[in-house]
């Protein structure tokens, strides 16, 4: 055999580069504060094709959330998104909750400075010497 099996150097060398293409773009992200992904998706979304894109991955998110179910299998309890068996009576959908996470704690409130009670001596002078 005279010809190399797989990749071409050529498609190698392309693949490489929108990986490095990529690499750049989140190095740039995160140095300059801006996420350019998160952009030019906004950007592909105005579009109509982008539209019908982002109506398809919904559709699959709901259809996929709705089919996790949950089963006791030789007594441990399986979640699995394929379906169980028939006549196994522990079978039971799953209803997935969004949650937030975790909350940081509250910074507690500082309090005002308090004055000094009594002005210092220095004060003291300081004003006999105004008030001369």
């Amino acid at each position: 055999m005279k010809y190399q099996k797989g990749l071409s150097l050529l498609w190698t060398a392309v693949v490489v580069g929108i990986v490095a293409l990529a690499g750049m773009t989140a190095l740039m992200s995160a140095r300059y504060e801006r996420n350019y992904f998160a952009e030019g998706w906004k950007k592909l979304t105005k579009t109509d094709v982008g539209q019908a894109v982002q109506q398809t991955q919904q559709n699959v998110a709901r259809t996929e959330a709705a089919q996790i179910k949950k089963c006791v299998i030789d007594g441990k309890t399986v979640y699995s998104n394929v379906e169980c068996d028939k006549a196994n009576p522990t079978s039971q959908k799953v209803q997935i909750h969004d949650t937030k996470g975790f909350e940081a704690p509250k910074v507690p409130v500082a309090s005002a400075p308090e004055g000094e009670g009594a002005p210092s001596m220095r004060d003291k002078l300081i004003d006999k010497a105004v008030n001369r």
